[in-house]
C-alpha cells in the first residue's frame, strides 16, 4: 500500500491532470487523457484511443468537448467519492493533520509535509457499527423537516414584508400630503406679496396716467388762450403770457417727475435654501432592517461574558515564493464563504486564503497595507497608510470564485490604517482620531479624538448591536470602551496588555485582543473593565501579534503578526 501511494505522489509531482489515461496509468505512466469510453469506463490519451477504436469500433467515445459528461458517466467515480478539487479522481486518503479527505493528487500537491497520511480503508474500519454513522439517517430526516418548516416560515415572512412595504407607502404618502401642503402654503405668501407690490405699482402707473392727461388739457387750454388774447390789448397779452410761464414751468415740473422713473418693474429671486435642503436629503426617514433571532436553549457560548480556553494551536504558512521579505500580517478578516483576507504589509499585498489557509490568490497594492475590513457581501477594504496622497485611501476588492479584482479606492484626506463597518458607515482611524464617513466617502462627523501621544487610536471593534465600540491605545497600553457617541465608558490596563494592537467582538459580545509588545492574546469582559484570562502567549508561537479575528464556523482564533505563519486557536 505504502509503495503504491508514494509512486502515486510521484506521478502527480511530474505533472498533475484533471483525467490520466487509464492504460498508461496502469504502465506507470503519467499521461493526461483526451478522450472517455463510455463501455469501458475508461479514460485514453491520443496513442491509447487509436488503439481502442481499432479494437472496439462501435464503442461511444467522448472527446474533451464533452467532459462534463465523463464526470457523470455510469462507471467514473462515485460523486459521493469524486475528490471536489480533482474531479477525475477518486477519494482515497485522509490528511489527520487537517482533518480533510484527500485524493493523492491532493496529497501531492498540497499535503506534502503532512505527517498524518492514512489511507481511507483504514481509517473506515467499524465504520458501520458507530452509532453516531447509523443515526445520520434520522439526522438528515429531521434536518429536512426543519427545513421545511422554515421555507414556510420564510414564505409567510415574504407576505408580512409585502404588507411592511405597503404600510410604508401609505406613510410616505401622507408625508408628501403634508410637504405638498406646506409648499402650497409658501407659494401663497409669496404670490400675495407680488399681488401687493404689482397694486402699488399700478396705483402709481395711474396716478402719472391722471398726471398725464391734466396737464395735457391745461396746456392745450393756455395754448387757445394766449392765441386769443395776443388779438386783444397788450396788458390782456402780458397777462396770458405771465401765465402761460406759470404753467410752462409746472408742466416741466411734472414731466421731470415722471420722468426720473423709466418704466415700473418686479424681479423675482428665488430662495435657494428650499432646493438645497431637500437635494441634501436622500430619503423620507430612515429604513432599517432588522433581524428577529428565534429563541433557542441557552448556551454558554452567548454568554459574552463566557471564559474560553485553548484546545489547541496550529501554525500555516503564508508566504509566497516571490515575497520579497519576511510576512507581516497586519489585518485579518474572514468572508462570508470561510475565505480569509490577509494583508501582508511589509510584501504590499493583499492575500486570499482557502478554509484551509492556503493562498489561493492576491493582489499587489500601491503602498502599504495597514488593515482589512469585510463590507458586505464578497466585498472588503483595505487601508493603505501613505503620506503620498495620490496612495493614500481605501480600496475596495471583490473575492468571488476565489480570485480578487479591485473596484474602487476612497482617498481620504487623513491618515487611515484602520478601518471598520457597522451598519452601512465605516469607522476610520488615524493616529489620533475615529472619524465615521459614509460609504461613499464623505465625512460625517468626528466620532473621538486623543492628542496626548501618536498611536493613541489605532485599531477598533463594534459590537453587534453598534452600542459599543472598543478601542486599541497603542501608545498608552489600554483598551478604551466608548458608547456609540463617543463617550467613554471604561478604560483598561494591565500587565499582559502592551502595545495592543488588534481587537475583535463576536456577534454574542466576546472580546479579544492581541497585543504587540508583550506577545499576548487575550479575552476582557463585554464593558471592557477586566481581564477575564490571557490566552495565548510567546511560548504559544506569538511574536508581534497584529490583528486576530474569531471565526465562529471553527470556533477559532486567527492570529497574524511579524512571521511567514498564521496561528489558528481552536477555543473551548
Amino acid at each position: 500500500m505504502a509503495s503504491k501511494f508514494e509512486s502515486s505522489i510521484q506521478r502527480g509531482c511530474d505533472f498533475i491532470h484533471d483525467f490520466s489515461c487509464s492504460p498508461c496509468e496502469e504502465n506507470g505512466f503519467n499521461t493526461e487523457a483526451h478522450h472517455y469510453c463510455t463501455q469501458c469506463t475508461k479514460y485514453y490519451c491520443q496513442n491509447c484511443v487509436s488503439k481502442h477504436n481499432g479494437l472496439y469500433q462501435k464503442h461511444a467515445v467522448l472527446g474533451q468537448k464533452d467532459v462534463k459528461k465523463w464526470e457523470a458517466a455510469p462507471g467514473v467515480v462515485d460523486a459521493l467519492e469524486r475528490c471536489g478539487m480533482h474531479p477525475g479522481e477518486a477519494l482515497k486518503l485522509v490528511c489527520g493533520d487537517h482533518d480533510q479527505l484527500c485524493c493523492p493528487v491532493c496529497v501531492a500537491v498540497d499535503h506534502r509535509q503532512c505527517s498524518k497520511i492514512h489511507p481511507i480503508p483504514d481509517v473506515a474500519k467499524g465504520i458501520q457499527i458507530n452509532i453516531e454513522f447509523q443515526q445520520i439517517p434520522k439526522k438528515i430526516a429531521e434536518l429536512e423537516k426543519q427545513f421545511e418548516l422554515k421555507k414556510e416560515a420564510r414564505m409567510k415572512n415574504t407576505t408580512s414584508l409585502k404588507k411592511t412595504r405597503a404600510a410604508i407607502s401609505d406613510k410616505l404618502k401622507t408625508i408628501r400630503k403634508k410637504i405638498n401642503e406646506i409648499l402650497d402654503k409658501i407659494e401663497k405668501a409669496t404670490l400675495q406679496d407680488v399681488d401687493g407690490i404689482i397694486a402699488k405699482l399700478e396705483k402709481n402707473i395711474k396716478k402719472d396716467i391722471e398726471t398725464c392727461d391734466k396737464m395735457t388739457i391745461e396746456l392745450q387750454n393756455m395754448i387757445a388762450a394766449v392765441q386769443t388774447k395776443s388779438k386783444s390789448s397788450e396788458s390782456k397779452s402780458y397777462i396770458a403770457y405771465r401765465k402761460s410761464q406759470d404753467m410752462i414751468s409746472q408742466a416741466n415740473d411734472h414731466l421731470r417727475g415722471i420722468s426720473v422713473i423709466e418704466c415700473y418693474n418686479v424681479t423675482f429671486q428665488a430662495n435657494n435654501l428650499i432646493e438645497e435642503l431637500l437635494s441634501s436629503i436622500q430619503t423620507f426617514g430612515t429604513i432599517e432592517e432588522q433581524t428577529v433571532m428565534t429563541k433557542q436553549r441557552k448556551d454558554p457560548l452567548s454568554d459574552p461574558n463566557h471564559v474560553f480556553s485553548v484546545a489547541e494551536y496550529k501554525e500555516y504558512n503564508v508566504r509566497m515564493s516571490d515575497d520579497k521579505g519576511r510576512c507581516d500580517i497586519q489585518g485579518v478578516c474572514e468572508m462570508p464563504s470561510g475565505e480569509f483576507v490577509i494583508v501582508d504589509n511589509n510584501n504590499c499585498k493583499v492575500k486570499l486564503l482557502d478554509k484551509e489557509y492556503r493562498v489561493i490568490d492576491h493582489c499587489d497594492v500601491p503602498g502599504k497595507p495597514y488593515y482589512v475590513c469585510h463590507i458586505d457581501g464578497n466585498e472588503v477594504a483595505v487601508c493603505i497608510y501613505s503620506v503620498n496622497a495620490d496612495i493614500r485611501g481605501l480600496y475596495f476588492i471583490n473575492a468571488t470564485k476565489g480570485k480578487f479584482v479591485t473596484t474602487r479606492k476612497l482617498s481620504i484626506t487623513h491618515g487611515c490604517h484602520a478601518i471598520a463597518h457597522h451598519g452601512g458607515q465605516l469607522y476610520l482611524f488615524s493616529d489620533t482620531a475615529l472619524y465615521v464617513y459614509t460609504l461613499s466617502g464623505q465625512k460625517v462627523k468626528m466620532l473621538y479624538e486623543d492628542i496626548s501621544l501618536v498611536w493613541s487610536v489605532w485599531k477598533c471593534a463594534i459590537s453587534n448591536d453598534g452600542e459599543t465600540i472598543y478601542i486599541t491605545n497603542f501608545s498608552k497600553h489600554q483598551l478604551i470602551t466608548l458608547d456609540n457617541n463617543g463617550n467613554k465608558l471604561s478604560l483598561l490596563t494591565d500587565p499582559d496588555m502592551k502595545q495592543p494592537r488588534g481587537v475583535h467582538v463576536t456577534p454574542a459580545g466576546h472580546v479579544f485582543v492581541c497585543c504587540q509588545c508583550s506577545d499576548t492574546v487575550m479575552q476582557v469582559d463585554k464593558d471592557g473593565k477586566k481581564k477575564l484570562a490571557t490566552l495565548a502567549r510567546k511560548e504559544d508561537g506569538l511574536y508581534g501579534p497584529r490583528d486576530l479575528c474569531f471565526s465562529s464556523r471553527i470556533s477559532s482564533l486567527i492570529v497574524g503578526g511579524l512571521k511567514d505563519t498564521l496561528l489558528v486557536f481552536k477555543l473551548n
